[in-house]
């Protein structure tokens, strides 16, 4: 039994490094083909990103969520939209998001918008505009652990912290090449994913100080992930994410079904972002 199982285990891996050494499928129609392997691109890739020094993303995000079950359930569906520009030295970027959901407060299908526009730089601070304010108001927010909030907030725009953490699942991808860009694909669920979900979720509990973890009764029905690669400059100019979960909460089962699309532009245009002055003058401080 033993030695089955050995079998098996060395045809495993022997797939996994063949799936990593071999050139990616062209799809149809596909006349510029590259022998570079999966590997290759994905460390070319990881490289590039040591090199950019700014750039633009566009996020958008649909969410469908249902809470309970039978005649109590709940279902709605939102939507988010970011734009946002980041620079890495010093840290700056500039965000803006516009989410629509259900008015859970009214009667009917009726949505509420909301909207949020900052900017964020390390030497100066962050700065929220009031959405209830008529008159263009702005709040400078406590600077208290300015650097972790700064860095939450760039995350959905930090490609290589998104191929940092997929690259222990490249033996899994699907590779195939366009023209113009590498296609990276991997559909899988689990528990190694629930893993790297957790492994996250642990790092958030630290920074919080929580003992209890709020996701142990979290399933992972679907989580997929398409890369795209730029062929000539390595550059990753878009990631799709799709990601069907359950949890459990006080007997109650919430599902989401969870798509984003983040786009990335603009690779080292900005060599800075600028706050307006009227804003760092203007500002009214929020008390911590």
């Amino acid at each position: 039994m033993n030695k089955f199982f050995k079998v098996l285990s060395v045809g495993a891996l022997a797939l996994t490094l063949a799936a990593c050494n071999s050139s990616a499928t062209p799809t149809k129609d596909t006349t510029k083909k590259s022998t570079l392997t999966l590997e290759q691109v994905y460390d070319k890739a990881v490289d590039r990103q040591a090199d950019v020094k700014s750039a633009s993303a566009k996020m958008e995000m649909t969410q469908e969520t249902k809470m309970g079950s039978g005649e109590n359930a709940m279902e709605f569906t939102s939507d988010s939209k970011m734009e946002m520009d980041v620079v890495t030295e010093p840290l700056a970027m500039h965000v803006t998001v516009t989410t629509t959901a259900p008015d859970m407060l009214s009667e009917g299908d009726q949505n509420t918008e909301a909207s949020v526009e900052m900017y964020m730089k390390q030497d100066l601070g962050i700065f929220v505009k009031d959405e209830t304010s008529s008159d263009d108001k702005w709040l400078k927010l406590p600077s208290t652990d300015i650097d972790a909030i700064i860095k939450e907030t760039a995350s959905p725009a930090n490609a290589k912290e998104q191929l940092d953490q997929l690259k222990k699942f490249i033996g899994d991808f699907k590779f195939e090449q366009t023209d113009d860009a590498y296609v990276l694909t991997l559909d899988a669920k689990g528990d190694k994913f629930k893993e790297l979900i957790d492994s996250e979720i642990q790092k958030s509990m630290q920074e919080l100080n929580l003992q209890e973890n709020p996701l142990d009764n979290l399933t992972i029905d679907k989580m997929n992930y398409v890369i795209y690669i730029d062929k000539e400059t390595f550059d990753t100019n878009k990631i799709d994410v799709i990601m069907d979960m359950k949890i459990k909460v006080e007997d109650e089962e919430l599902s989401t079904k969870t798509k984003t699309v983040i786009t990335y532009t603009e690779f080292n245009h900005l060599k800075t972002i600028d706050i307006p002055q009227s804003i760092i003058d203007n500002a009214s401080d929020v008390a911590q």
